[in-house]
């Protein structure tokens, strides 16, 4: 420990290697120790909240169980207990729910203290998943916080919950809202003045909410914005008039944009200017993108950015559930459309699903792959599937990693016909090669007498317990019959036993 530390700072950082989240016993200890030891173990103890039930805990007079998990208050409380409750509720720093842990009753009383500084004066973090519940964590006033998410599964967002957090919370910099519906559904648009009242946005994270153009010029005027992400209609074009093309985002270093089509997004990118960004991701949500939709994207993000600073480019097409239907056969992907890439020369991370279909040789993946020594992530249709026999084989595969020594994540299909012996590890032929953190062989076809060698070969390449292994996901998403999906994924599924008994 340094000289010029306090007793206090340094009992803090002692105690902040014990992780209330695992274990409360050794700081609940420590705070009943002496008095040295007490504050400091409680502020670490009480720093994370991860429901709200153990502040009705403080006040076992004025609070019951009402059932499994839920705490609820029986009667108003005292001045001596509102106190106990801020005596703890001041060390608090950030709160991640999923549910409340308290009912709503209690939850809307807690927002309406007696005394003048609010309960939750010291909470700069607010996760939680949006319920009828949690909802009323929006009447409590929060004047430190500076990051809010909102994390949507059932329900829609009500806007007014948007309104009260902007009266409650003046000083926010970060938003998150994101939602994992099942039905993948967008959130639609908020009332551009709730998200104009915040004036020192860092981060911008909002995928699924639609953006309108007074919303998107605000956030154009952020200087310390460097995450933006948020999803929008073909209105939004039509809105942005000369006076404000081209929009500037002279901080941004993480951008993804979301909307129906490529041909959308790529308009939108040709009217702005990101000087600094380093992420860059797409997503479409219902149209296959065209071969010119392609390459008018990767220009405009070339003009519209530095290609050099770049270093994650992804293009995803979304899997709907009622996809919009495309006439026509599916274009496929070759190398001469992955040379749209070959402009952003210090890129780290690829990731390119689409709905074609995907012809790559060993070969013409190596010429690809060795334009970026340092990539780290290669994934080519992890979504979408290859839909062909053929792929990438195993030594095409050691090739790539020979040069790309800091590649960890694959995506592709593999050509496994004919490779039935067992190699020898890369290893044993004095090959050092970095460890496979994700191996995605998607839709290749494995026949019965290649899994020993395949499993073998995978073996060589991963390290135990820290890879993710997926064949065939989803199944017949890929476009083959159930059978054969089902059997391949069979016959995968005992390669990856295979390397995990051989590399435990």
């Amino acid at each position: 420990m340094h000289h010029a530390l306090q007793l206090q700072e340094i009992l803090l950082n002692i105690f902040g290697h014990c992780d209330p989240g695992l274990d409360t016993s050794n700081l609940a200890a420590l705070a009943r120790t002496c008095r040295a030891f007490k504050e400091p173990a409680l502020d670490v103890l009480w720093e994370e909240l991860n429901d709200l039930s153990p502040l009705l805990r403080c006040v076992p007079e004025a609070s019951h169980q009402i059932s499994s998990g839920l705490y609820g208050i029986r009667r108003p409380l005292t001045q001596i207990e509102w106190d106990i409750l801020r005596s703890y509720t001041r060390r608090i720093r950030s709160i991640f729910l999923e549910d409340a842990g308290i009912d709503q009753e209690s939850l809307v009383m807690l927002s309406k203290p007696p005394m003048i500084e609010p309960l939750l004066s010291n909470v700069r973090k607010l996760r939680f998943d949006y319920t009828p519940r949690t909802k009323f964590l929006s009447f409590h006033h929060l004047p430190s916080l500076v990051s809010l998410d909102i994390q949507l599964k059932l329900h829609p967002l009500d806007q007014e919950i948007f309104r009260s957090f902007a009266k409650v919370s003046p000083s926010l910099m970060e938003l998150y809202i994101e939602s994992h519906h099942p039905a993948n559904f967008d959130m639609g648009g908020v009332d551009p003045s709730i998200i104009c009242h915040w004036q020192n946005y860092r981060t911008f994270w909002c995928s699924k909410l639609h953006l309108d153009v007074i919303t998107l010029v605000h956030l154009s005027r952020m200087p310390a914005l460097t995450c933006l992400s948020f999803a929008f209609r073909s209105e939004l074009l039509e809105e942005i008039s000369p006076s404000f093309s081209p929009l500037i985002f002279s901080n941004l270093k993480k951008l993804m944009l979301r909307s129906r089509s490529l041909d959308l997004i790529f308009r939108l990118v040709s009217q702005t200017r990101y000087p600094a960004v380093t992420n860059v991701s797409a997503s479409i949500t219902q149209l296959r993108p065209s071969r010119q939709d392609l390459s008018s994207f990767f220009t405009c993000v070339q003009t519209s950015g530095s290609p050099h600073t770049i270093q994650k480019l992804w293009l995803v097409q979304e899997r709907t559930w009622a996809p919009t239907p495309v006439p026509g056969n599916k274009p496929v992907l070759g190398l001469e459309d992955l040379q749209l890439y070959m402009p952003f020369s210090n890129l780290r991370r690829i990731n390119l699903s689409i709905d074609w279909k995907v012809n790559l040789t060993d070969d013409e993946l190596l010429s690809f792959a060795s334009t970026w020594p340092l990539l780290e992530e290669l994934l080519i249709n992890m979504d979408w599937g290859w839909k062909t026999l053929g792929g990438i084989t195993p030594n095409g595969l050691l090739k790539v990693l020979q040069i790309c020594r800091s590649l960890t994540r694959i995506a592709l299909a593999f050509d496994t016909r004919g490779y039935t012996e067992v190699p020898p590890s890369p290893a044993s032929l004095g090959l050092t090669l970095p460890p496979i953190s994700l191996i995605h062989v998607l839709d290749s076809i494995i026949e019965e007498e290649s899994v020993p060698a395949i499993a073998a070969f995978i073996a060589g390449l991963v390290l135990p317990s820290e890879f993710e292994f997926r064949a065939w996901h989803g199944g017949e998403v890929y476009g083959r019959g159930g059978d054969v999906a089902e059997w391949q994924r069979h016959l995968w599924e005992s390669v990856y036993d295979r390397v995990k008994d051989a590399v435990s």
